[in-house]
């Protein structure tokens, strides 16, 4: 089966604005998306600061174009004021239409 290049976004930020986080990445041109609660600790230590849970780890699929979107956005709106980190990798899919 043929397979189509397209860029994995994985997002990891605070509950509380996960709705919010939805909602600008649908924006940005997202098709879909899955979230997931998550937690860890990273170069500032465990995550203490979300009182309403844990963080979400927010995954879509998208062209290039749309990856970069997101990445404008997240940095526009999110990596100065929440606990937010994001990246890209390279994935192959099957159906392309569907991203």
């Amino acid at each position: 089966m043929a397979t189509t290049p397209r860029q994995l976004v994985t997002i990891i930020s605070e509950s509380a604005v996960e709705q919010r986080l939805i909602d600008d990445v649908k924006k940005c041109g997202a098709k879909g998306y899955s979230v997931s609660s998550v937690r860890g600790e990273g170069g500032t230590g465990k995550s203490t600061l979300d009182l309403a849970g844990p963080s979400i780890r927010l995954e879509t699929v998208v062209t290039d174009k749309v990856a970069e979107k997101i990445l404008d956005m997240l940095s526009a709106k999110y990596f100065d004021k929440y606990a937010t980190v994001a990246w890209v990798s390279p994935t192959n899919v099957a159906r392309p239409d569907r991203f």
